[in-house]
């Protein structure tokens, strides 16, 4: 009599737990069961039965657990963390993507320095856990379920996929307190601006020009967005946030602590003056939307300038200009 292919499929997996010979071994074996199973089955059906037996495997290396199911826990938890804000601020974490993206987190992991503990990473079959990270849980699964764990569609260079604490965000007073003694200060503010890229650039944009912080208005989005994290390329992580419940709440601040406050304008009457602004050791620069700008307590609060511009062009993207600008008001007094 014929075996059934499920009981063939479960037979198999236990050959390949017991007797691993090699990671490709092991993968091709399971490959084999897995097409058979699914010619006599539903996929879910097929999904389901693979989760619940969960296999380990050794490659001489690492014992992780295998995962292959859309459906289990830890995938929908990463899944939710990435499209669901609410969800990140009660669980105070974020899902970071790739191991290159974490190495522009976390560094390299030089001798000495302290790891990040990802509470959970999820790794392909050829991937190592990254330099500079450690984790309490270490998965493997395939392709399609780091795409579903990183919400992308596109998993060209997706080898490492984690959950990692939410850094901190500052409030007001704790902003005050870390800069009062600060001889120079820089802060890029962000009021109303909603594109996730945007205000990714923006962030990287500001730790390469030696920028200090990144002041959040209310209108922006989410700096933890998955979008927002993939272009700040790290720099969310190496740079102080801060949030602010209003305009006159920022402007206070920056009264307290002398800061010089600026608002990028492209109608302004006088272009961003750089030896003046490079001098000024305490600044903070105001950026709006391209196509709402900024609000008439910005515009009324801060000196208005503009981005010097030869040729004929009405305004330019706010990351571009921010990128403009943030260069020419650096600090040269550090």
């Amino acid at each position: 009599m014929m075996a059934h292919p499920r009981a063939s499929f479960i037979a198999t997996l236990a050959r390949t737990r017991v007797h691993p010979t090699s990671r490709s071994t092991a993968l091709e074996a399971s490959a084999r069961a897995s097409r058979a199973y699914a010619a006599s089955t539903s996929r879910g059906d097929y999904d389901d039965a693979y989760d619940d037996r969960r296999r380990e495997y050794s490659n001489g290396d690492d014992d992780y657990e295998y995962v292959s199911s859309v459906e289990n826990a830890a995938v929908k938890r990463l899944a939710k963390l990435c499209k669901n804000r609410k969800f990140r601020d009660e669980e105070r974490a974020v899902v970071l993507a790739s191991s290159t993206l974490m190495r522009e987190c976390f560094g390299t992991g030089a001798p000495g320095s302290t790891k990040t503990r990802a509470r959970v990473l999820f790794l392909s079959d050829t991937a190592s856990v990254p330099p500079g990270v450690d984790a309490a849980r270490v998965l493997r699964a395939p392709e399609r379920i780091l795409k579903k764990c990183a919400g992308v569609a596109n998993a060209d260079g997706l080898d490492v996929v984690g959950e990692f604490e939410l850094p901190h965000v500052l409030t007001r007073g704790e902003f005050e307190k870390k800069y009062a003694s600060k001889a120079t200060v820089r802060v890029l503010a962000l009021e109303g601006v909603q594109d996730p890229g945007n205000l990714g650039t923006l962030a990287r944009t500001a730790v390469a020009f030696g920028w200090d912080a990144l002041a959040l208005l209310p209108g922006t989005c989410d700096a933890f967005n998955d979008k927002a994290m993939r272009a700040a390329r790290g720099a969310t992580f190496r740079i102080d946030l801060v949030a602010f419940d209003s305009f006159d709440a920022l402007k206070t601040s920056a009264q307290t602590l002398g800061m010089d406050m600026y608002a990028a304008e492209p109608d302004a009457s006088q272009d961003v003056n750089p030896e003046r602004a490079q001098s000024t050791p305490r600044a903070c620069l105001v950026l709006g939307t391209e196509g709402r700008g900024l609000s008439d307590e910005a515009l009324g609060g801060c000196q208005p300038v503009a981005v010097p511009m030869a040729g004929d062009m009405e305004s330019l993207n706010v990351g571009i200009a921010g990128g403009v600008l943030m260069y020419l008001m650096r600090s040269t007094t550090r």
